[in-house]
Parts: structure tokens; C-alpha cells; sequence
């Protein structure tokens, strides 16, 4: 009976000593930097009241990373990829409130998004071109002082945060992608008149 303890004893400290601590290994979880996938429509130098600020994702599924070819779709089997970023107007000189709209407000030519606190960006796969595909335009409708930022679900200040949307039991890809256009805070800065 002793010796039975004792191997009951090995048995549950050898299933101990190998349970996976690692979240991100447990959800195959992978992190990958690619840059540049998304972009912010900056020709007007100036916006006017009435026009939309667009944000755009047009990727291809096959993908250098550092120096490696990587098919996004293959791995992954992920139909969409999503970010988030955030409009936020100036009251005063230190404050910044979040600007929302109806959703039927946006202007969704590609993809899909959703409005609350922040955008929820969807680029959705385009199997004809193999592409990821995302352009919607938010919508000015009040002169001011603006900023937009991607670190709403982000620790990241020059980058946007892509998450493919996996089928269960495949790749989750978290994508970290370096964007212009911002400053050293995360912000890209406009005015609407």
C-alpha cells in the first residue's frame, strides 16, 4: 500500500512539473512584425466639416517576416484580421473626449467596422486577389482639433495591433505593424474646418 502512495505520489508530481504556463502557447498564440499594413488618408492638409478621415488595410496573404515567406491564410485559416483605433477630439488644452457615431454613419468600402468607444476594424479576405482587405471613412461633422491613435487595446505608440480571426484549433497571428504618420505618442494629428 506504501509503495502505491509513493507512485501516486511521482505520478502527479511528473503531470505537475509538465503543465504549459505559457497562456500565449496554450491558445497558439504567435507574434509576427510586419509594417506598414495599415494607413491613414492624410493628402487633405486640412479636413473640412462634412468629409471622412479613411483608414485603409489593402495586404496580400503572402508576407516577407524577417526574410521568411509566411502565407497569412494558409497558416491561419482566418477569414478577417482585426484592429482597433480610436478618434478623439480636443475640448481644451488637456482634454481629449472620444468621438463616436452611429454606425450607419461610417463609410464602409471595404471590410467592416463597428463604433463604440473605439473602431473595431475587420479586414476581411478577398479570395479573388488574395488580399486583406479594409477602407472605411469616419465621419467630420464638427470643426475642431482631432487626434486618432491605434493604442486603444494596444501598449504599442507607433504601431497597430492586427489579430487574425482563427477557426478554433488553428494559429492565432497577432501581427505588429509599424505605422507612419504618427508621433512619438501614437498620434496622428488633424484639424476639420
Amino acid at each position: 500500500m506504501k509503495k502505491l502512495h509513493y507512485i501516486l505520489l511521482i505520478s502527479i508530481a511528473f503531470l505537475v512539473s509538465n503543465c504549459d504556463t505559457n497562456d500565449d502557447g496554450f491558445y497558439n498564440n504567435v507574434f509576427v512584425d510586419i509594417p506598414n499594413l495599415v494607413t491613414i488618408d492624410t493628402h487633405p492638409a486640412q479636413y473640412t466639416v462634412g468629409e471622412k478621415l479613411y483608414v485603409n488595410a489593402d495586404f496580400s496573404r503572402f508576407q516577407n517576416e524577417n526574410g521568411k515567406p509566411l502565407d497569412l491564410f494558409k497558416t491561419t485559416g482566418a477569414a478577417e484580421f482585426a484592429f482597433s483605433y480610436i478618434i478623439e477630439k480636443q475640448i481644451d488644452a488637456s482634454t481629449w473626449e472620444v468621438v463616436t457615431v452611429d454606425e450607419s454613419q461610417l463609410n464602409i468600402v471595404k471590410g467592416n467596422a463597428q463604433n463604440g468607444a473605439y473602431v473595431y476594424g475587420l479586414c476581411e479576405y478577398n479570395d479573388v486577389d488574395e488580399t486583406y482587405e479594409y477602407r472605411v471613412g469616419f465621419p467630420l461633422s464638427a470643426a475642431g482639433s482631432y487626434r486618432l491613435s491605434y493604442g486603444y487595446n494596444s501598449s504599442s505608440s507607433n504601431s497597430v495591433e492586427l489579430r487574425s480571426l482563427s477557426p478554433a484549433a488553428r494559429l492565432i497571428l497577432n501581427i505588429n505593424s509599424l505605422v507612419t504618420n504618427v508621433d512619438s505618442a501614437g498620434y496622428y494629428y488633424f484639424n476639420v474646418n
